[in-house]
């Protein structure tokens, strides 16, 4: 099976990776999760997706520093590792302080940079070229699919929000931000689809936002996210990282990029654990800071991606 994705993705030639065949896999891959979270309890959900976002998760952003230095080659930069490593990690602290000194102000910024990257992930491959319009709808859809989960778990989403900055926020918020970000997508799509800017099938993409609002509104919370967060963004994100970097799709470059992102993957998987053990006993409090730390180390991922995308471009 592996050989035969293999053969199917090394014909590909455009500069952005389009894999029907994994698509079809994804699909299934996210029933099967479903099933899993008809038959399980929350506890043991909760189980499989950290297992899941601290394997595949924190691997798809666990090589930003080799992206970095390849886009700085490709750019012919005189950067060094050492001085782009340590931009990195002043820009992860920094990230952990603007949590601890104004966790409201964090929380947002890390939606809206969440939100962004999702959308840039699904339609990049679909997009014809960069614009202000793009961005828009990058940013809208991505949004609407963390709104469209918030709202289908809204009171777990509401006690996690309360442990990250104090005080509870009104339900509504999510039903406003799902609306809003929902209309503006809608328009946008239309609008780039109109203009040749944007190749998408209409009816394909309404079948997988059916698929997620089933999903998010059967699973837990955690669950939910894990699905989406893993099958439908990291793993397409692994294979266009692993593309870029070796210009094919083979268990050798696969290895190579696992052993590259080794260091730092275990870096941030003994911080992470840390804090999960910290907070056993406390489920909303743990969910708080797990998301919380996943966030400082979004944070830079996104820039690093987009700053791929544009070299790309």
């Amino acid at each position: 099976m592996f050989n035969k994705i293999v053969k199917i993705l090394n014909k590909i030639k455009n500069k952005h990776i389009d894999f029907p065949n994994l698509e079809s896999i994804i699909i299934v891959g996210t029933f099967f999760s479903l099933w899993l979270a008809v038959i399980f309890e929350d506890v043991i959900e909760h189980v499989m997706a950290y297992v899941f976002i601290l394997s595949f998760g924190i691997l798809h952003g666990a090589n930003d520093l080799t992206l970095l230095q390849r886009t700085e080659i490709k750019k012919k930069s005189t950067r060094n590792y050492m001085k782009i490593l340590l931009y990195y990690v002043l820009f992860v602290f920094g990230s952990v302080l603007i949590f601890y000194l104004v966790p409201s102000l964090a929380l947002v910024v890390f939606v809206l940079f969440s939100g962004y990257h999702f959308g840039e992930q699904h339609f990049i491959s679909k997009t014809i070229s960069a614009s202000f319009k793009t961005n828009v709808l990058y940013f809208a859809y991505g949004t609407f699919i963390l709104f469209l989960l918030f709202n289908s778990n809204n009171l777990a989403t509401s006690e996690i929000i309360k442990n990250i900055i104090g005080y509870s926020i009104p339900i509504s918020v999510f039903k406003v931000g799902l609306l809003l970000s929902g209309v503006i997508s809608v328009a946008f799509s239309l609008i780039l689809v109109l203009k040749n800017e944007l190749k998408i099938n209409p009816i394909k993409e309404l079948f997988f936002l059916g698929i997620f609002f089933v999903v998010f509104k059967t699973a837990s919370l955690l669950w939910g996210f894990a699905i989406y967060f893993i099958l439908w963004h990291s793993i397409p994100s692994l294979y266009d990282q692993i593309f870029f970097l070796h210009g094919q799709i083979n268990k050798r470059s696969f290895r190579s990029f696992v052993v590259t992102s080794f260091p730092y993957w275990l870096i941030s998987v003994a911080g992470l654990l840390f804090l999960l053990f910290l907070f056993r006993d406390n489920l909303e409090k743990s969910l708080a800071f797990f998301f919380s730390f996943l966030a400082a180390i979004t944070f830079p991922h996104v820039l690093v991606i987009k700053r791929l995308n544009q070299n790309q471009n």
